[in-house]
């Protein structure tokens, strides 16, 4: 489907971009959960001491810390994956690349290693990288979930969609408690599963979404399109309504409740929800276009021509990026 391979492109930039997110389910993105440690005694003390300096917010320190390292003990292969973890905080992802893979010349039994360097991979586009790299970092840990949850990625981002599905599947055994997999894990059902099944994962999704808590509105919102592409708008709309409840800052989440309210015929709360979006992103394309279609329905020309003006205006500024929901098209 159209949106979803859009999705794919986009949610791979952002996952990777924004690892730190994901140790809020999956422990540290580098030292997630393995049954075969890399590094034991003081090496796997330090680094774990590190890494929750890093957890933390506390970089400066995190640096400092392994300084001090290297000034003890020279160049390693631990202070070099150290270096690394420290250089991907910092964002300086070119340095922190050259760094692990200095470190996994010396030393090849590190599955933490290999995670970081699928992680500074995917920013360059390198997935043959990335693929590799996982495969030898589950091949050392084989129940990590953090690899397994970032190779399910790649899988899904490179339209494998079985092997996705049994890459997520596996997290949820290995991570019950993890939101993103099941709401990946129903994205990767879509192609190839039954609508129950899929309905299925993604209210387990979004249970664990409420029962955490989480301001995350991906597991509503993905329900809430699955449901529109089959017709359902009914069942959609109050799983859109929870979206945009949930996290009331996404232009996407009222983009879509605006939607599927105007494919109701109520074009007043379609009106709200759409003028929702523009006011969260003012750059929001398709919401001036429906507004637009409203409008002319109600007899409204001129504010109808100012809507289609803004539209316009909108789709030309290329040089500005557009919303993930501004190219949905349903």
């Amino acid at each position: 489907m159209l949106i979803h391979r859009i999705f794919r492109l986009q949610y791979w930039t952002v996952c990777f971009s924004l690892a730190a997110v994901l140790l809020l389910h999956c422990g540290s993105f580098v030292l997630g959960q393995t049954n075969q440690p890399a590094v034991q005694g003081a090496a796997g003390t330090l680094r774990n001491r590190v890494q929750q300096l890093l957890d933390t917010g506390q970089i400066s320190e995190a640096e400092e810390k392994v300084r001090q390292e290297l000034t003890a003990h020279g160049e390693t292969p631990e202070t070099l994956f150290l270096e690394g973890l420290v250089l991907f905080k910092q964002k300086q992802y070119a340095e922190s690349m050259r760094r692990v893979q200095r470190s996994l010349a010396q030393r090849q039994n590190d599955p933490q290693a290999y995670k970081l360097l699928a992680f500074n991979a995917v920013l360059f586009n390198r997935l043959d990288v990335v693929e590799t790299a996982l495969k030898r970092a589950l091949e050392l840990a084989p129940d990590d979930p953090v690899a397994h949850f970032h190779r399910g990625l790649l899988y899904f981002t490179t339209n494998r969609f079985a092997l996705a599905k049994n890459d997520f599947q596996r997290v949820t055994q290995l991570n019950p408690g993890y939101m993103k997999a099941y709401d990946m894990l129903a994205l990767a059902e879509e192609e190839l599963d039954e609508d129950a099944i899929i309905v299925q994962t993604y209210q387990r999704a979004s249970e664990l979404a409420e029962q955490q808590n989480l301001k995350d509105e991906s597991p509503y919102l993905h329900l809430a399109k699955f449901l529109w592409l089959r017709n359902r708008f009914e069942e959609s709309l109050p799983v859109a309504r929870r979206a945009a409840e949930v996290n009331p800052k996404s232009a996407e989440a009222f983009y879509v409740l605006g939607r599927l309210l105007d494919k109701l015929g109520r074009d007043a709360e379609a009106g709200e929800a759409l003028g929702q979006t523009i006011r969260i992103n003012p750059d929001f394309s398709e919401s001036y276009y429906l507004l637009s279609r409203i409008y002319m329905r109600q007899g409204r020309e001129e504010e109808a021509a100012k809507a289609m003006k803004r539209f316009e205006e909108s789709k030309k500024r290329s040089s500005t990026p557009q919303s993930p929901g501004a190219e949905m098209k349903f």
